[in-house]
């Protein structure tokens, strides 16, 4: 990775930021901007220095998290977005979901976890784990999946990098996998999102879940 992967962090909690800080700092592709215990001083940190990701805990007082996401996306809409959750809520993730967020992680996940999310999220613009898997397929049931897709033609490394796409995998891991270039599956990506209509790796995938191309 060529730069550093840049990360504000904002919790109302002075341990467990001190703990998530020591966590990062560990990290050698990581560099933590700023962090912030207040929603006030949240956008002003964000207005001064806005990072590749922002890590927030949902619990933050007087933080209206689905009013900020909607500002973010205007002021802001490079900015990736890592929930920090003490609750295991399906209803409430897949709103967070739907609100535009890459990742929703426990408050009480591993280091390890923690940093294989913001390395994902950096590349792949999302992290699955348990709890989006099952917001995302809750929501995917919800709508009418109907007849799968006739007029889309996808060729076998575009299902596959779908494929891998859903299980979590990151961009260098799927070219591993299929004996391609990084580069070549970043572009199969690409494309997939035109042929789609999709903005969105989360995008993509639920586009092809809800149309049956993969399974």
């Amino acid at each position: 990775m060529s730069e550093k992967i840049t990360i504000g962090l904002a919790d109302h909690q002075l341990y467990f930021r001190k703990g998530v800080m020591a966590a990062l700092v560990k990290e050698k592709d990581f560099r933590l901007l700023w962090e912030a215990a207040a929603i006030q001083d949240l956008v002003q940190l964000l207005h001064r220095s806005c990072p590749d990701i922002l890590l927030v805990g949902l619990e933050i007082k007087g933080f209206d998290f689905f009013s900020f996401v909607e500002q973010k996306k205007i002021r802001y809409p490079s900015l990736k977005v890592i929930v920090l959750t003490s609750s295991d809520d399906l209803w409430q993730a897949k709103e967070l979901l739907d609100a535009g967020v890459n990742a929703i992680l426990p408050r009480e996940s591993e280091e390890d976890t923690a940093v294989a999310a913001i390395l994902a999220v950096a590349e792949n613009d999302i992290y699955f784990n348990e709890l989006v898997s099952r917001a995302l397929l809750t929501r995917l049931r919800r709508k009418n999946l109907g007849a799968p897709v006739d007029t889309l033609r996808l060729s076998k490394n575009e299902i596959r990098v779908l494929e891998l796409l859903a299980e979590g995998y990151k961009t260098q891991e799927i070219a591993n996998r299929i004996f391609l270039s990084a580069k070549s599956v970043e572009n199969i990506r690409y494309h997939l999102k035109i042929k789609t209509g999709v903005s969105s790796s989360i995008s993509l995938v639920a586009y092809a879940l809800r149309n049956r191309l993969i399974r």
